[in-house]
């Protein structure tokens, strides 16, 4: 057996540091909308890669608002982004998340969804100009409303069908929404509107995501996550670290749980 006798305790430090291996990291763009920059979904999904032992995700985001992913291509920026790369490289990871209610508004009705084609035309879009930069591109299925949870059969079935048809991974985070809601219907993962995430959501999300991206479990995460804080805009607040999330610790092990049952990895 080594031991370290006598040094300093900087020096022990920075010696275990050298000793360490370097970890993975994996460059994850976010398409999308609020769903993403609510409570900074990326920067929690960060944050679990940084407390667990598997690869670091460093994610970059490009939101606005309420917007469909044929705006998205409309408007040019994806492609530029997917082009440029991340700083030091190329992305891993193109993470697509569809308007919530599949481009259908207020003016139909309350639980109105809109149909999937438009839906599915802008992914079979996306994929092929990802596929392009060597990046592989995923989709992130949203959650039914409060209101409304009979939506989250034809949501699921709108991302799980294109995803089959262009071998995507898709991270179903609305159907853990909807296993949360079965097993403790009193857990609330809305916001007042019953629509976006309040942070317990987020988590939740963040859980998911981080499970498909690296196909490790997320239990064993920290109950309290840090990040930028981003505005209900999706502007970044302040570059300082602040928490985003702080649950009780048996609320987070329990939506790990559900997080790793839904997208099928172990449990460490």
């Amino acid at each position: 057996m080594h031991r370290l006798i006598g040094l300093p305790l900087v020096m022990v430090v920075a010696m275990a540091a050298s000793c360490q291996t370097p970890r993975d990291t994996l460059d994850v763009l976010f398409v999308g909308n609020s769903y993403i920059y609510f409570n900074n979904l990326p920067g929690m999904v960060e944050d679990i890669s940084v407390a667990l032992g598997g690869p670091v995700v460093r994610s970059v985001a490009h939101t606005y608002g309420g917007m469909m992913l044929e705006e998205h291509i409309d408007n040019g920026q994806v492609d530029s982004l997917l082009e440029a790369g991340p700083n030091d490289g190329e992305w891993e990871w193109v993470l697509l998340q569809e308007q919530s209610t599949l481009g259908a508004r207020f003016r139909e009705g309350p639980g109105a969804l809109g149909s999937p084609e438009a839906f599915h035309t802008a992914t079979r879009e996306l994929a092929s100009m990802i596929r392009a930069v060597d990046a592989e591109p995923a989709l992130y299925m949203t959650w039914a409303k409060e209101a409304f949870p009979g939506q989250i059969e034809a949501l699921s079935q709108a991302y799980l069908s294109i995803g089959s048809e262009l071998e995507l991974d898709v991270a179903k985070v609305g159907e853990a929404w909807a296993e949360v809601r079965r097993l403790r219907p009193e857990f609330s993962l809305y916001t007042r509107d019953g629509s976006h995430p309040n942070a317990a959501g987020s988590y939740l999300a963040a859980c998911v995501i981080y499970a498909m991206l690296t196909g490790e479990s997320p239990v064993g995460a920290p109950a309290e996550l840090r990040g930028a804080p981003w505005n209900r805009a999706g502007v970044v607040e302040s570059s300082a670290r602040s928490v985003l999330v702080s649950l009780p610790t048996s609320d987070a092990e329990f939506l790990q749980g559900v997080a790793a049952e839904v997208a099928g990895v172990e449990r460490p």
